[in-house]
């Protein structure tokens, strides 16, 4: 299981809105991520360190980790519909790389390949606790 630790000041919450959320970089390897929640809510969004997550998939292949983070609401992470955009998701896709995703709970505690549609460099997901990158880098 990956250590979870926090990074401060990297998530920017829109003025206007309740379920939108900018979460920053924060090494250079890393990109910017805009999120979505499909509900209004009352949510924590969290911003966290790709430092401890798995480097390689079961074949090997290397991952490069874009972003990490972690959306609560009442103190547990949520299970309900979000979108994450992360800028050359579709290209990185059309270029034959995987979308990997690792959220410590789906493919048995391993990194997998995202099947699911990207189109305008975004992705839905449902576990609010993911990291999202490519493989190979």
């Amino acid at each position: 299981m990956a250590q979870k630790t926090v990074i401060p000041d990297k998530v920017q919450k829109d003025n206007n809105s309740k379920k939108k959320f900018k979460i920053k970089k924060h090494k250079d390897s890393e990109v910017d991520a805009d999120i979505e929640i499909a509900e209004d809510g009352d949510y924590v969004v969290e911003k966290l360190s790709i430092d401890d997550l798995p480097t390689k998939m079961n074949d090997g292949t290397a991952i490069r980790w874009f972003n990490n983070f972690a959306i609560k609401k009442t103190g547990n992470y949520i299970n309900q519909s979000f979108k994450v955009t992360i800028a050359g998701l579709s290209s990185l896709r059309s270029a034959n790389k995987k979308i990997v995703i690792f959220d410590g709970n789906t493919n048995s505690g391993k990194p997998f390949v995202f099947e699911g549609d990207i189109t305008n460099d975004t992705l839905e997901l449902t576990d609010g606790d993911p990291a999202v990158g490519s493989s190979p880098p």
